[in-house]
């Protein structure tokens, strides 16, 4: 992660029930959390609970659920004993195989977030911005999902140092009316900006942070910022 950035994080409320793979995805979320975790910071929790409300078949996608549960079970037993990069190369072929198999499958859209937060984890960029990307086009506009997946694009692309990219994800999400993972984009878009030479954009970027999101968890940061 590109210095200065600062990983998103989530308080989540777990729905009482899951269907089939969402529940066991969330049951493997709890025991291995490190190796899950997207690389931006959001939860597989969060992913799976809104997947809840209807982009999971159950009785049509089982075959496509049960080959992810596994590359997920093959991956998380290689980080614990390795790394994130050795584990990463270790389930390539299993995910490839499961995207080219079953990629138009509803569970495998949501798995393709899920790889994307694996290969960001590995550094490696590349793959995570054509899962993000792919996952923006299979998802659509009017997903809850379409601003986490942005802003996982962004730090990919940060990643990769493409910084005009990553501005250009992060604009768009400090433009949106819904606010998920906005105080992050606006945080992000600042030190962007400042970064850039741009001074007027980043300050105006941080009273914005501070304005709208006056308990962000980047208070501190952004009022020392302003001040100095």
């Amino acid at each position: 992660m590109a210095k200065g950035t600062v990983t998103r994080k989530q308080l989540l409320k777990e729905p009482d029930q899951f269907i089939t793979f969402s529940g066991k995805l969330i049951a493997f979320g709890r025991s291995h959390l490190k190796p899950i975790l997207i690389g931006a910071g959001i939860f597989v929790a969060l992913i799976l609970a809104v997947a809840v409300a209807g982009q999971i078949s159950n009785r049509n996608e089982s075959k496509a659920s049960q080959r992810i549960e596994q590359a997920l079970a093959k991956y998380s037993a290689a980080f614990r004993d390795t790394d994130a990069k050795t584990a990463y190369d270790r389930v390539k072929g299993d995910f490839t195989e499961i995207f080219d198999q079953y990629g138009a499958k509803s569970a495998v859209k949501i798995a393709r977030i899920v790889y994307g937060d694996i290969s960001y984890n590995a550094g490696d960029a590349d793959t995570a911005i054509a899962m993000y990307t792919q996952a923006l086009k299979d998802l659509g506009d009017a997903s809850s999902l379409k601003n986490i997946v942005l802003s996982g694009l962004g730090h990919a692309y940060l990643l990769k140092g493409a910084d005009a990219d990553a501005i250009r994800c992060f604009e768009t999400l400090s433009r949106d009316e819904e606010t998920t993972m906005k105080s992050g984009a606006l945080f992000n878009l600042a030190w962007l900006y400042d970064k850039a030479g741009e001074k007027e954009k980043s300050r105006a970027s941080y009273e914005a942070l501070l304005a709208e999101y006056p308990n962000t968890i980047y208070g501190d940061l952004v009022k020392e910022k302003i001040n100095s």
